[in-house]
């Protein structure tokens, strides 16, 4: 298989109706060894023909093992690990292959006879005899794409790109550096979508990641020491999506009750202690020792937000704090103590669809949206975009 995100792997996925039921069938068939033999190779530095020679099913199931694995940690260093070493796989058949037609683009052949004949000899250097042939190979434009999906995939400058009538004309380079940029898209959206029903997911998947952490931080030693993982701290405020944004600023009387009690308690919580849960049945109590980081760092937060409000919320209605309470877990009082975690349920961040359901005001998306599924992973890719520049910035002094 060229690209499990592509044509022929999407007709193999659709025989099982959804990918909930597609996962659900893989531990009968792959144990969690035999699906890490797709990461475990990056040791050896090239890609064991046992695993460039898989057949279909194989591949397919060992590869979409570890995004169920993800679903647990959608970023951090697992997914780094999964990206690179399966980009190399699939690149590396692809250009064995030397085959397109079946990757996850929506590209056409070019007939030699539809583009000017100039501007092919300007574009390929077709009559630079100077060239080697695989030179004069590699700048043929093969391949074209409609602008309206090429913008998709590729968000940077059309410069050093041909459009002619609505379409983008590829080489074989630039088609790759395109495929690329759409195996990374389609492996977080699909990452994105499996962190949403992670709950559901056999315990296979958990134990799975649990093995893929272990592989990550040791291939990434160095790197984790640095960046670390995804753990309890302070808020950064900056790096919030625009639905939580909106929300601090104040809502109108319509919004009020989601917007703060629902929607920004629950953000507020998770994204300060306990950013990356592994399921959503969560004590606070089993994040923190004591309620100070609560009502010095969260709740003063959610309290300024309520004030915000037109009108004042907590001034309108002086019972929603105990509200406030009960959606972090604590059951509807006014002063809890940590024993009392687990009175009620410790409400998840609800997701985008639902935002957009209830309260499609909020829901303003802005780039780094595209692909998330739920405002606390989007704090979490950008949590974890920040550390590696932070990362990069310390190298580079």
């Amino acid at each position: 298989m060229l690209d499990p995100f592509g044509k022929r792997a999407q007709k193999l996925l659709n025989e099982f109706g959804s990918i909930n039921d597609f996962l659900e069938v893989i531990p009968n068939y792959l144990d969690t060894n035999m699906a890490l033999e797709r990461v475990k190779w990056v040791k050896e530095g090239d890609v064991p023909q046992s695993i460039l020679y898989l057949d279909e099913w194989k591949d397919l199931i060992s590869f979409y093992a570890l995004l169920g694995a993800l679903a647990f940690s959608p970023y951090g260093l697992e997914m780094e690990l999964v990206k690179d070493t399966n980009l190399k796989i699939y690149l590396k058949r692809i250009m064995e292959a030397g085959e397109f037609e079946e990757l996850a683009l929506p590209v056409e052949r070019v007939n030699t006879s539809e583009l000017p004949r100039k501007d092919r000899v300007i574009l390929e250097k077709s009559l630079h005899e100077e060239l080697p042939p695989e030179e004069k190979e590699r700048r043929i434009l093969q391949y074209k794409m409609a602008l309206k999906d090429f913008l998709i995939f590729n968000e940077d400058s059309l410069k050093g790109f041909y459009v002619r009538k609505g379409h983008v004309y590829l080489n074989k380079s630039q088609l790759i550096t395109l495929w690329k940029k759409s195996f990374e898209k389609n492996l977080e959206k699909t990452v994105n979508i499996l962190y949403e029903i992670r709950e559901e997911l056999p315990e296979y998947y958990m134990k799975l990641y649990s093995e893929l952490s272990e592989v990550a931080r040791e291939h990434f030693k160095e790197k984790f020491e640095r960046l670390g993982s995804t753990t309890a701290q302070p808020l950064r405020f900056h790096l919030f999506p625009p639905c939580i944004r909106i929300t601090l600023n104040g809502v109108p009387s319509g919004l009020r009750n989601y917007g703060i009690t629902v929607l920004l308690t629950s953000f507020l919580s998770y994204a300060r202690i306990c950013p990356n849960p592994p399921k959503r049945d969560v004590k606070v109590k089993d994040c923190i020792k004591d309620l100070k980081v609560i009502k010095e760092e969260i709740l003063p937060v959610i309290i300024q937000a309520g004030n915000r409000c037109s009108p004042p919320l907590f001034q309108d209605q002086p019972n929603e704090i105990k509200n406030i309470w009960y959606h972090l877990g604590f059951g509807y009082t006014l002063e809890p103590n940590l024993e009392d975690s687990g009175n009620s349920t410790w409400y998840f961040p609800p997701n985008c669809e639902k935002i957009r359901a209830s309260a499609p005001q909020l829901c303003k998306p802005d780039r780094d949206c595209r692909y998330i599924k739920n405002p606390l992973t989007y704090y979490l890719r950008k949590l974890y975009m920040q550390s590696k520049k932070e990362n990069t910035a310390g190298e580079e002094q």
